[in-house]
């Protein structure tokens, strides 16, 4: 028995099938991973106001603390921008003024390089936000004007005022 051989466009049709599958495939793939959520238009555009510390998050552990209920005063302090990237920062805690800059970057990315506080006694809510605070990595907010600011250990959680 004698084969006739075809051309190659008339040849194994399962395996253009399989390629044509597995590049289909491929391309939705791509597209749905490659497409952005639009922004929430409910949600805040800048750091800048007033905000006030509501709980930190121990990232180790799980454990949510929220201020004792012994505390008189709240962990406050308004932001304000300078440009898109800078800003700077002036509140207090329960015992202590404190101010400083920051710097946001790519990513959500926030930088807080140091800051200067007075030095009187501190209550361990406020000093949950003094040993956390030039530790910070990350920030983002919600539509509920909820802002958290992300340390590699901790979350420290703020509503706006």
């Amino acid at each position: 028995m004698q084969q006739r051989r075809l051309p190659a466009c008339q040849g194994d049709k399962t395996a253009y099938m399989k390629y044509g599958t597995f590049y289909t495939g491929l391309l939705i793939l791509t597209s749905m991973f490659s497409c952005t959520r639009s922004a929430d238009p409910a949600a805040p555009v800048s750091l800048d106001g007033k905000w006030k510390m509501i709980s930190v998050k121990d990232h180790n552990t799980g454990v949510t603390s929220v201020k004792p209920a012994n505390e008189q005063r709240d962990v406050e302090f308004t932001i304000t921008s300078t440009n898109i990237i800078n800003g700077h920062f002036k509140g207090h805690t329960l015992g202590n003024q404190v101010e400083g800059d920051f710097v946001l970057g790519n990513g959500s990315s926030i930088s807080i390089p140091g800051f200067s506080t007075t030095d009187v006694y501190e209550g361990p809510w406020g000093r949950l936000f003094l040993n956390n605070l030039n530790l910070s990595r990350y920030y983002n907010i919600n539509a509920q004007n909820i802002l958290n600011i992300i340390t590699v250990n901790k979350t420290l959680t703020f509503q706006k005022l």
